[in-house]
């Protein structure tokens, strides 16, 4: 397929209108499943309809607006918020069956992705180093960073992306030798990445990610594993000395993981789970109603005394569970076993390990139950995590080559 100009131009500048700006994001989001729709009725394509994932999608929307909204501390509020839930799964819908739906498609994105992704990683690095970034935005704390965002969340929103930029080591047909080489350094750049923005939960996410990547790329790449050692073991010593030049944020972003874990009960994250507990007790079934967690949070008093704040449970699973009940929870979760099925059946039917391991982390970095951090919910991160998800499915139809295999008249 031919790409006209402004189609590839759309394609390479998508990251960016995603990642720089919370209302931009919205924005585009808007537009996208508005051209979606409108298309689908031009030409009379309802086949994204069919797909499972999609039904429960619209399942667990009907759930929250007839039965969790009237029942909800704020019903108009909670219809509201479940009715504007759709456009992320018609968003994820619209890339995976119309924007990113071919290779070259896919290609472009992907050129967008890493340029855009490179330049944020080269300003939060120089924030790092000089304490302000190129656009003059100073760093929020001694040992947190903001990058070009004005938010200490850089290492959440990248979390978000980096694994869908590595997929350039399957788009692109490199040499074998080239391709692992390229996709250690920038995983590893990534890794460097998470580690100097002072986000414990991003690097620990990120960290598991290559648990899951790394030895993919051991059983993808036979002939490579000498060099696939030689790099880990090469990265490993970079990240020791890293760690011992860098004792505040090597305290701030590992040491403190220990800290956390040896008592996370008394923890803050350990209070605002068993906050978002009591919450969802009150409540067990239907919840409290969408986006109105912190009026039941302050109306229970729950952290009264405490020095937390009713904002929200840093937890998916808790936040669902208190603000959609069980039943909401359920809904959801089986909509998201749908979305790992189709998004993994074929690749791992066809033993393409590396293509399955990426698609298996772009998800679970955002899904992970244990996880915690900012809501999913949220506008600006919900517009990278539902990037992530159509972006796995788009690729899944056709599992992507591996660099030894040539590119054949099918992949385009």
């Amino acid at each position: 397929m031919v790409l006209t100009r402004p189609t590839y131009l759309w394609l390479c500048l998508l990251p960016g209108l995603l990642l720089f700006s919370r209302a931009l994001a919205d924005v585009t989001i808007v537009l996208v499943v508005l051209a979606f729709l409108y298309r689908s009725y031009r030409l009379q394509d309802w086949q994204w309809l069919n797909q499972t994932w999609f039904r429960l999608a619209l399942l667990f929307t009907a759930y929250l607006s007839l039965l969790n909204a009237p029942f909800s501390l704020a019903a108009g509020e909670s219809l509201s918020y479940a009715l504007f839930f759709l456009r992320w799964p018609l968003f994820a819908a619209a890339l995976a069956g119309w924007l990113l739906a071919t290779r070259d498609r896919q290609r472009w994105f992907l050129k967008g992705l890493l340029v855009t992704s490179m330049l944020v990683a080269a300003d939060i690095a120089w924030q790092y180093v000089f304490g302000v970034d190129w656009f003059g935005i100073e760093a929020f704390s001694a040992d947190r960073l903001t990058g070009p965002f004005r938010n200490p969340v850089p290492g959440t929103l990248m979390l978000r992306v980096w694994y869908i930029a590595i997929f350039f080591l399957l788009i692109w047909n490199f040499s074998a030798r080239y391709s692992l080489f390229a996709c250690l350094s920038v995983w590893f750049i990534g890794l460097v990445l998470m580690f100097i923005t002072g986000e414990r939960m991003a690097l620990m996410l990120y960290s598991a990610g290559g648990l899951v990547l790394l030895p993919a790329l051991w059983t993808a790449f036979p002939a490579r594993r000498g060099m696939l050692s030689t790099g880990l073991l090469l990265m490993s010593m970079i990240a020791l000395l890293l760690m011992q030049t860098q004792p505040q944020t090597t305290a701030r972003s590992v040491l403190s993981i220990a800290d956390k874990l040896a008592a996370f009960s008394s923890s803050d994250y350990g209070r605002v789970f068993a906050g978002a507990w009591q919450v969802w007790q009150q409540d067990f079934w239907l919840g409290s109603g969408l986006h109105t967690y912190p009026s039941a949070c302050e109306q229970l008093g729950v952290f009264a005394g405490q020095g937390l704040s009713c904002t929200h449970p840093h937890n998916l699973y808790l936040e669902l569970g208190a603000e959609t009940g069980l039943l909401g929870l359920v809904l959801f979760v089986l909509m998201l076993g749908a979305i790992y099925r189709q998004a993994l059946i074929v690749p791992l039917r066809q033993r393409c390990w590396t293509h399955a391991a990426l698609s298996f982390v772009v998800l679970t970095v955002s899904f992970w139950p244990l996880s915690g951090g900012v809501s999913v919910f949220s506008n600006w991160i919900a517009a990278l995590v539902w990037l992530g998800v159509g972006w796995v499915l788009a690729v899944a139809a056709r599992p992507l080559p591996l660099p030894s295999r040539p590119i054949t008249e099918a992949d385009h």
